[in-house]
Order: C-alpha cells, then sequence, then structure tokens
C-alpha cells in the first residue's frame, strides 16, 4: 500500500466542521517580478502568510508578515467559502505595508510623507474576467521616491498601498477624504485601502488581483514593490457546502454552538438586521458581544510530499505561536468525551513562521500505515490542546510539542 498522509488543522478547538470567515482562502497564482523566487521577502512562507488577518505593526513601521511582488509583479486570491457581496459602502480592504515616514499628522492639515508602494486592485467572479478599480494614472506618473507626500497621495485613491497600516481594528474601513480624530494619523481602523464593488459595476466577487504599479517608489531589493499583508472582506455571505443549517443562514449548526457563539435557530441572533452567515464572513459577532474583529482562529493546513513533508498553514495573527507535530493514524482513539491522538512527534515547536520549511519531516509511514499532521496556533491564554473533533470533543495527544 502507498504511503498516505492525511492532514489536520487545529488552534485553539478545531474541527472538520466547515468553517467561514472574511479572509482570502486560496492563492491561485503568485507571479513575482524576481528572477528567483527566493529573493522575494516573504516568499518562503507562502501561501499562508497571506491568508488571514494583517500582521500588527507601528503606524511608523510596516508589517513583516507581507509578501513582495517586486516591480510589476502580481497576485491573484480566491475566496472558497464565502463570496464578497456589494453593500453598504466599502466592501473589501486591501492591507499593504505602507507607514508614516516621520511622525503621522496631528490635524487634517498638517503635511506628512507615507512609504508607499502602489498597486493596482482588480477583482472578478469567475477568476477568468477582471474588473480594475479606477485610480488616476497621471498621478501615479508622478509618484516617485522612498515615500510620497500627503498632496500626491490624495490623488491616488483607487490603489492598493496608499494608506497606512498598523495595528487596530482592521474591519473598520478608512475614508481616505475625512479625517478619522480618534484614528491614529486621521485614519480609522487599523488603516489599508478599501474598496466598493459597485465602483467596478459587480454585485459579488470571488477573486482578487492585485498588480504592482510600477511605480519606483518604497524599498528596492527583496522587499521592493507591493508588500501584500492580506485582503479581508467586509461584506461577505458563507457559500461553502454544509451538512445541517437549520436556520438557513448558511452557518452549520454544530459551528454556530461551538465557535460562533450563535443559535442556530435563529438566522439573525443579536437581531440587527444582518444574518448570522453575513456576519461570521465579515469577521464580526453574530451574538452582538464583540464589537471588534470577530474570527475562529483555526489555520487551514497543507501538506506536500512526496519526499520530505513540508507542512504550511495560514497566519492567525502575530500574537499567535504555532505547533506542528506527527501521528500515526493507527493510534487515533476515543477517550471519554476527548480524541486521543496518540503518542505525537514534535515538527515545529513554539514557532513564529508558517511552515516547516528547514524542518521538514523525512519520515516515512510502513506499509498499510498512514501518517497525520496537526498544527495548532496559541496565543498565551489558550488551551494547549489540539482543538476538538466534529462532535466537539476534544483531542489531546502524548508527547509532541510542549
Amino acid at each position: 500500500m502507498a504511503a498516505v498522509f492525511v492532514s489536520l488543522a487545529a488552534a485553539g478547538p478545531a474541527t472538520a466542521v466547515t468553517r467561514v470567515d472574511c479572509f482570502a482562502d486560496r492563492v491561485v497564482v503568485f507571479d513575482p517580478a524576481f528572477e528567483d523566487l527566493a529573493l522575494g521577502f516573504g516568499a518562503s512562507r507562502m501561501p499562508g502568510i497571506v491568508l488571514g488577518p494583517p500582521g500588527d505593526s507601528a503606524p511608523t513601521l510596516g508589517s513583516l508578515s507581507v509578501v513582495s511582488l517586486g516591480r510589476s509583479g502580481s497576485i491573484t486570491l480566491e475566496f472558497t467559502d464565502n463570496v464578497i457581496v456589494d453593500g453598504p459602502g466599502p466592501d473589501l480592504i486591501v492591507f499593504e505595508n505602507s507607514f508614516f515616514v516621520g511622525a503621522p499628522p496631528a490635524a487634517e492639515t498638517d503635511e506628512y510623507h507615507v512609504a508607499a508602494d502602489l498597486g493596482r486592485v482588480q477583482v472578478s467572479v469567475d477568476g477568468e474576467t477582471y474588473f480594475e478599480f479606477p485610480f488616476s494614472e497621471e498621478a501615479l506618473l508622478q509618484a516617485d521616491g522612498g515615500s510620497l507626500p500627503s498632496s500626491l497621495l490624495k490623488q491616488l485613491a483607487g490603489l492598493s498601498g496608499v494608506t497606512p497600516t498598523f495595528t487596530g481594528n482592521w474591519i473598520r474601513a478608512d475614508d481616505p477624504t475625512a479625517w478619522d480624530p480618534e484614528g491614529v494619523g486621521g485614519v480609522s481602523g487599523s488603516g489599508g485601502d478599501a474598496f466598493d464593488l459597485a465602483t467596478v459595476g459587480l454585485s459579488e466577487a470571488r477573486f482578487v488581483r492585485i498588480v504592482d504599479s510600477g511605480a519606483l517608489t518604497g524599498f528596492s531589493g527583496s522587499a521592493e514593490g507591493t508588500d501584500l499583508d492580506a485582503v479581508i472582506a467586509l461584506h461577505s455571505r458563507p457559500t461553502a457546502p454544509i451538512m445541517n443549517d437549520a436556520d438557513d443562514d448558511g452557518l452549520d449548526d454544530l459551528a454556530e454552538l461551538i465557535y460562533y457563539g450563535s443559535r442556530p435557530d435563529d438566522p439573525d441572533t443579536d437581531g440587527d438586521g444582518i444574518s448570522d452567515g453575513e456576519e461570521v464572513a465579515g469577521c464580526t459577532d453574530p451574538s452582538g458581544i464583540i464589537s471588534g474583529p470577530f474570527f475562529f482562529p483555526e489555520p487551514d493546513l497543507m501538506a506536500s510530499g512526496p519526499g520530505p513533508t513540508v507542512l504550511k498553514w495560514s497566519f492567525l495573527g502575530s500574537a499567535f505561536r504555532y505547533d506542528a507535530a506527527r501521528g500515526n493514524v493507527a493510534d487515533l482513539g476515543t477517550a471519554g468525551d476527548t480524541v486521543d491522538l496518540g503518542p505525537l512527534t514534535c515538527i515545529e515547536d513554539n514557532s513564529t513562521d508558517v511552515t516547516t520549511l528547514g524542518n521538514e519531516d523525512a519520515s516515512v509511514p510502513l506499509p498499510d500505515e498512514a501518517y497525520f499532521y496537526v498544527v495548532r496556533g496559541v496565543r498565551a491564554t489558550d488551551p494547549e490542546t489540539y482543538g476538538t473533533s466534529s462532535a466537539g470533543f476534544e483531542r489531546f495527544g502524548s508527547g509532541g510539542c510542549m
């Protein structure tokens, strides 16, 4: 019998139940402009580094949870368990790692500069026909140098990488035409550049493509060109197939009980006029308790082979550390209301990375055996279990990562 590899994923609790969030789920095309793919910053952490929320950073220091595209490079992302829909105002935010050069402005009339790598943003329903958000070609031709003045930035609306990105409420879209007195440098939320599908005449979109503008801005070398951090959907609805959905809100009944805190018999738990499914797919709390970003922190796990196995998983946030381990399917069992994973072998322990590249697993199962892999993302206050089964039972293993 040929070797069989089974992948399991966990972070806090985790499950086989279909999950929904506001993040892109798949990198369809990664076409950086570097002659050697490995030369680009963040390339070794692909695809997981762009499949999650934006990373933490200061207003004057860009996020490092990014991948660089190089001059005129591009990346195409797909939303698979949900679709972006046109709602009131902006529908998605593209987070680059632009930042204020020097102190952020203290008043609306203050001049300032931003280290900005500009990108063209395109969206598509089917992945074949793309619609590009309009911007000023004349203003883009003026974009040159390590940083751009605020007078020019205000003319570059419609491009990504214009608005600084920093730690904050990343589901709150910034309006570049309005000064937010409660925001850093007048910028709302976590910054980033927001886009409205109505601008390009679409009612929904599954694919988002960012193409570096080619402007000679920002840094040169391995970090040149657009540095993509994340793309999130503000208005979205679930589309993934599910087994049980009593209230027809697009969420699995068990997932509502265990992960989202919403009612499986009520499509609008908090009564705000937005369905539970749409709220979860926009990373907002369907119960109305949490006002900031809301999502269940479970990474998507990918395993590559044959040969030494490399694990990759999606980014959960800068506060997480990751453990990746291997087990034998023959050792799986149950013990009361828990799942026993059996003896585990730690592959990556307490890592800030989103891949085991450099710690590849060269072990091969014997004939008639099969391995499984599990990864968990843990914050300081999280229990160190390996998630939960599809029935909601906690998974535990012996040995593994500490």
